[in-house]
């Protein structure tokens, strides 16, 4: 194909019909691409029991109501993607953060949702392409995680096991971080809502983390190795099992993420969704040789 050809398809290329869009969604131009790869991702491809939901930083520099900026991220500008993701790196559902939207009061479920912050919102959208929770294990990081959405997700069925922001622990009586700080490697605390079957875990590491738990427990404890600078040696430090089962099936989107910057796509475009549409086309490369099927 010659060149002036591609520019020239380039030039006319559209994924909706002009005439019906929904101009109150910013994704407008993409949607229709969006959902159609969400449904063949989870046509073609077999739930893993382990899910993790995170975010990912696709690049843009120019001007759109979406773009975010996040400092200290290697992509500080861009749109946010969140993803429903297996442990492996496979995605199941993508979406591309456009504000704070009401939620509408259709049934139930949705109606739950309205009084949940965003975090907890994005992780229930997400999870409405599967179909047995009991089948599957959440792994998400605190941005997403709440007292509330840990009690939701096991009500719907859901195991789920996040780390948690200190200000959202429903002032659990745990000791405080700082306090905690003091402390040598390998304490922790806890405590259980018994009521709900929520437990809130903190412990110190080379920091103090805390981590919510809607289904896991403490024992057995494991080792983990870690440096000791007064004994110049590393030295076995005692990890409650929910954290050893996080840092194991967490990363699916870090994973993913890593993944399609092997088929990263040089070309430019002056279109404000064209970044989106490489970062769906790389997506799709890598679930493609996933699952030997046409996406």
């Amino acid at each position: 194909m010659s060149r002036n050809r591609f520019q020239e398809i380039k030039k006319f290329l559209h994924f909706s019909d002009n005439t019906k869009l929904d101009k109150t969604d910013k994704m407008y131009k993409l949607r229709s691409l969006m959902q159609r790869l969400n449904k063949n991702f989870q046509k073609w491809g077999i739930f893993h029991q382990n899910l993790s939901i995170d975010e990912a930083m696709v690049k843009y520099f120019g001007h759109h109501s979406s773009k975010q900026f996040i400092r200290g991220k290697p992509v500080r500008f861009g749109y946010k993607d969140r993803m429903l993701c297996s442990s492996s790196g496979y995605c199941y559902k993508f979406d591309t953060y456009c504000g704070a939207k009401p939620m509408k009061d259709t049934d139930t479920h949705d109606r739950s949702k309205s009084s949940l912050p965003l975090g907890s919102l994005v992780v229930l959208d997400l999870l409405e392409c599967v179909s047995q929770p009991s089948d599957h294990v959440l792994f998400f990081d605190n941005f997403f995680t709440s007292y509330h959405l840990m009690q939701t997700l096991r009500e719907r069925g859901y195991r789920a096991t996040g780390t948690v922001r200190e200000n959202r622990t429903k002032k659990c009586p745990l000791p405080s971080v700082n306090a905690m700080k003091k402390d040598e490697r390998g304490v922790f605390n806890y405590i259980c809502d018994k009521t709900s079957s929520v437990l809130f875990v903190r412990w110190k590491d080379n920091n103090v983390v805390t981590t919510a738990t809607n289904y896991d427990t403490i024992e057995p404890l494991s080792k983990v190795k870690r440096w000791s600078s007064a004994k110049k040696e590393k030295i076995d430090v005692p990890q409650p099992q929910l954290f050893s089962k996080y840092n194991a099936s967490m990363g699916g989107v870090d994973l993913l993420d890593q993944a399609v910057n092997n088929y990263r796509i040089n070309i430019q475009g002056k279109k404000w969704w064209w970044p989106l549409f490489t970062h769906a086309k790389r997506i799709s490369r890598k679930c493609l040789e996933d699952t030997k099927f046409i996406l």
